[in-house]
């Protein structure tokens, strides 16, 4: 590790921490090193306006330390009237932003928001965004350059490592929706609710739980041939083995995490596919050791728990538990008042009630506690 030059380290950090959370203040410290900036941040938000965004997942790391303080006071304190979120929300893919042109000349005085900025020395950072998972949208945050502005070198810099960045982000999110965060590569089998595929150095398959199995069986997508992956499609297989290619580089070439989608013709949306590389070869099965894994997800199918065991859990009237489980299933105030016919404003009191009830005031830890009693109707099944 110690011969690569930062970008390659960066990137193998970043691999590292996607599956061991422990290496993720390495990854973070060395990215910032690497762009020359004195600290960033990582936020998923999901929803598309301030009435419906959520903030899905937050890392923030400045000058070598873990900033969790301000990750909770910018959520609880900043976040709900921060006029900075919608607008990184419009933001064209890609592009990168300086966090002044983020703000109005009025707001800059005025907004709280904006004057934290300056403790966290990122009040002449950058952002940008890129796609997230089922929808979301994810942002880097850069604080203050180390130079003397922001250089050319660091922006090319920048705009290399930021696919690595997002799929980074993704990946972590859906190991969270599918409650394998902190699994190992073996306890990664396990899982229902992702397929998970194992690949040795040759990009031929070691292993592949159930789930995994069930969409290649299907033969609608994606495919086992001679024990290596294969898409039907001839342009998804050619992407899908550019990508193993750079999972599976030749020796002293640096490896590479990407994301594509699977068309399905047996179904209206494609399967979602990351493949990350694990580092050093490990987790030694049959004689042969894993070298990338390739998760497999389908976005549409979501689990969907019964409201009456979240009502007797969690003490809601039946109304308040349809919320609750609408909500932990990803859809939107909007969307729920629409399907039932109701206003916003009623589902956003209700909302409030069942927040009264349970002694919380995030939307985040109500979706925690039906997951918990998804988690335990699973095990009892």
């Amino acid at each position: 590790m110690r011969t690569q030059d930062p970008f390659d380290r960066t990137l193998a950090l970043l691999h590292e921490a996607t599956l061991d959370d422990t290496r993720w203040l390495d990854a973070a410290c060395q990215l910032n090193e690497t762009c020359r900036t004195r600290g960033s941040a990582l936020v998923l938000v999901d929803g598309c306006s301030p009435a419906d965004m959520e903030c899905c997942f937050i890392r923030f790391a400045l000058n070598g330390q873990r900033r969790e303080d301000w990750e909770r006071k910018y959520l609880e304190d900043y976040f709900p009237w921060d006029p900075r979120v919608a607008r990184v929300l419009q933001m064209p893919y890609g592009e990168l932003v300086h966090t002044p042109d983020l703000y109005t000349e009025r707001e800059k005085r005025n907004s709280p928001a904006y004057e934290a900025l300056l403790d966290t020395e990122a009040q002449k950072g950058l952002h940008v965004r890129q796609a997230g998972p089922s929808g979301s949208h994810v942002a880097w945050i850069l604080a203050d350059s180390l130079e003397e502005g922001w250089t050319s070198a660091q922006f090319r810099l920048i705009h290399h490592l930021q696919p690595h960045v997002g799929r980074y982000v993704s990946m972590r999110q859906q190991l969270a929706e599918a409650r394998a965060l902190g699994t190992s590569l073996a306890g990664l089998l396990d899982s229902t609710r992702l397929g998970v595929i194992q690949l040795d150095e040759r990009g031929r398959i070691v292993t592949a739980n159930d789930r995994a199995l069930g969409f290649l069986e299907e033969g609608a997508g994606l495919g086992d041939e001679g024990g290596c992956l294969r898409a039907w499609l001839p342009m998804e297989n050619s992407e899908l083995s550019r990508l193993l290619a750079n999972a599976l580089p030749s020796l002293g070439v640096q490896s590479h995490a990407g994301s594509m989608l699977i068309t399905r013709s047996l179904a209206p949306t494609p399967l979602l596919l990351h493949i990350n590389p694990v580092g050093e070869p490990q987790a030694e099965c049959l004689g042969r050791r894993v070298a990338a894994l390739v998760l497999v997800v389908d976005p549409a199918r979501r689990s969907r728990i019964d409201p009456k065991l979240v009502a007797a859990a969690l003490g809601l009237t039946p109304m308040e538990s349809e919320v609750a489980v609408e909500l932990a299933a990803g859809r939107t105030i909007r969307d729920i008042a629409r399907s039932k016919g109701r206003s916003e404003g009623t589902l956003r009191a209700r909302v409030k009630r069942i927040f009264r009830k349970q002694g919380i005031s995030r939307q985040v830890d109500l979706v925690l506690r039906v997951m918990t009693v998804e988690d335990i109707s699973d095990s009892r099944d």
